[in-house]
C-alpha cells in the first residue's frame, strides 16, 4: 500500500488487515477511508475492528462469497457487533483487568509517540510541544486519561491548521462525495476530520489517549 508508512497505528493496522483478506488492489478507496475514521471517531478500539473485519471476511468465505470488490465500509455491522460483544465482555470484570491491561496500552502509546517525536511531527513546534506533554503524562503509573483526551483534542486542532490545501481540498471533494445525495448537515466537521486524518498520516502522528491502543 503506498504510504503505509506514514500512517498512524490505527488507521495502518486496519488498512493492512483488511487488504491482507481482500486482495486485489493495494490501496484504499475514499470510502474505505471514511469507515476508518467513524471508527476512529466512535473510539472503537482497533482489536475489536480487526475481529470485526475478520468476521465479515470468514463469513464471505464460508458462504462461498467472492471478496475482491468488498469495500471496508460493507465490514461495518460484524465491527459494530464485534464492539457490542466487547463491552458485554468486559463489563463486570474491567476492574480486574484493567491494570495490566492500561499498561500494555500506555507501553505502546509511549512507543507511537517517541517515534512521532522522531519523525516529521518534530518539525511543528505545536505538535511536537503536544506530544512532548502527552509522554511526560505518560510517566506517570496512571496517566490522566482526562488531560490526554485535552491533548488529543489540541493536537487536532495543531493538524487542522496545518493541513496543507492539498489536503484540505481533497477532504472537501471526499466529504462532498460521500455525502451526494444526503443532507450536507455535518458537511464541515467531515471535511476538517478527514483533512485532520491525512495531515496525521502525513505528520505520522498517534493519538494519545489510552483508548485508542
Amino acid at each position: 500500500m503506498d504510504g503505509d508508512s506514514a500512517q498512524s497505528g490505527y488507521y495502518r493496522e486496519i488498512a493492512r488487515a483488511f487488504l491482507e483478506r481482500r486482495g486485489g488492489a493495494f490501496f484504499l478507496s475514499p470510502k474505505d477511508q471514511a469507515a476508518i475514521a467513524a471508527w476512529e471517531e466512535k473510539r472503537i478500539p482497533l482489536g475489536v475492528v480487526l475481529e470485526g473485519i475478520a468476521r465479515t471476511f470468514d463469513g464471505l468465505k464460508a458462504r462461498g462469497r467472492a471478496t475482491r470488490t468488498v469495500s471496508l465500509a460493507f465490514c461495518d455491522r460484524e465491527v459494530e457487533s464485534a464492539w457490542g460483544q466487547h463491552r458485554d465482555r468486559t463489563a463486570g470484570r474491567r476492574k480486574a483487568a484493567e491494570a495490566g491491561s492500561q499498561s500494555d496500552k500506555k507501553d505502546k502509546a509511549r512507543r507511537e509517540i517517541g517515534q512521532a517525536l522522531e519523525g516529521p511531527a518534530a518539525d511543528d513546534a505545536e505538535v511536537k510541544r503536544l506530544l512532548q506533554e502527552a509522554l511526560e503524562l505518560m510517566s506517570a503509573a496512571r496517566p490522566d486519561e482526562a488531560a490526554l483526551e485535552r491533548l488529543d483534542a489540541g493536537i487536532e486542532e495543531a493538524l487542522w491548521a496545518v493541513a496543507t490545501p492539498a489536503e484540505r481540498a481533497g477532504a472537501e471533494t471526499e466529504a462532498r462525495r460521500e455525502s451526494r445525495g444526503r443532507k450536507t448537515g455535518g458537511l464541515d466537521e467531515s471535511i476538517r476530520r478527514r483533512a485532520v486524518m491525512a495531515a496525521r498520516a502525513r505528520l505520522r502522528v498517534p493519538h494519545v489517549s489510552i483508548h485508542y491502543y
